[in-house]
């Protein structure tokens, strides 16, 4: 009798056992598709971190669970990525993007991302390329001092739309920069050359204020007043209506006769050059004046 007693409390025993195991066990499987369930909806939502979480309580419910440690490894490489962009380092993005977008048997969402990404960066890294050469093209100008022509060479960053971006910030202020100094240097070699043209000029006056000096240290004092008198224009600056007396050229004869009767008029023709003769016969037509009258009146 006492050995059926023990036979039924084993099996009872076993029974109450099997029973909490194959329980537990059926709620730890629940457990296990519900955390991934709920990461493959935080990736839908782009909640990589919450993702991220689900996938290792996954991991603690089915221990070294191969499909959950690719789903884990497959979001910490995307946010991986995305970190990695953010912090302009384009080279490592696309290599966690390209690891993602080559996962199997894990989350097609995450791949498809990944795909659309690999694109992107590829672009913005040719781009940083052209920039780049743009960039040290216009440098070169600077360091030449074509300030205006390196200006030029920035215009076509700053004319596309692209390299105001986020991706190309680290370029875009060096680009800046460059054209601050650009500026800089066009206003300083202008106030340069402003400088130059007044020292030239002053010294052009002083020249020319010794040589007058000089020249009129030389001359008679009738000389030095015809000369102070004289108010024509140089002969390398008369343009041929200047020449001309009612349509018609001034001949070199009229010219001579000019002076003959200037000099009987009690005028200086030796002091006038040959464009003063001329509008000395202009002005005397003008006014119905005889050169006679006109030398009495306007040049004594």
């Amino acid at each position: 009798m006492k050995k059926w007693v023990w036979v039924v409390a084993t099996i009872v025993v076993a029974l109450l056992i099997g029973g909490y195991a194959y329980s537990n066990h059926h709620a730890t499987a629940k457990e296990y598709q519900a955390a991934m369930a709920n990461g493959r909806t935080a990736i839908q939502a782009k909640h990589y971190t919450q993702a991220e979480s689900y996938f290792q309580n996954a991991l603690k419910r089915r221990l070294n669970d191969k499909p959950a440690q690719r789903y884990l490894t497959q979001t910490q490489r995307f946010v991986s990525a995305e970190n990695a962009l953010s912090d302009l380092k384009f080279a490592s993005a696309q290599s966690h993007y390209t690891a993602v977008q080559n996962t199997t048997n894990a989350s097609d969402v995450l791949v498809t991302r990944a795909k659309a990404k690999v694109k992107l960066v590829k672009g913005i890294r040719a781009n940083v390329k052209q920039f780049k050469k743009i960039l040290k093209t216009a440098s070169g100008q600077n360091l030449a001092l074509n300030y205006g022509q390196s200006n030029t060479t920035l215009d076509e960053l700053f004319n596309n739309a692209k390299f105001r971006q986020k991706y190309y910030k680290d370029l875009y202020d060096q680009a800046l920069a460059l054209r601050k100094a650009n500026n800089a240097g066009q206003s300083a070699a202008t106030s340069s050359a402003s400088g130059a043209s007044s020292s030239s000029a002053a010294a052009s006056s002083s020249s020319t204020g010794t040589s007058t000096s000089s020249s009129s240290a030389s001359l008679t004092s009738s000389e030095q007043s015809a000369a102070n008198n004289y108010s024509g224009s140089n002969e390398y600056t008369v343009t041929q209506k200047e020449k001309e007396l009612n349509g018609k050229t001034i001949t070199a004869a009229q010219i001579n006769n000019a002076r003959k009767t200037i000099n009987a008029a009690g005028g200086q023709a030796d002091a006038m050059s040959d464009q003063d003769v001329r509008v000395a016969l202009q002005t005397a037509n003008k006014k119905n004046m005889s050169l006679t009258q006109y030398t009495k009146e306007y040049l004594k």
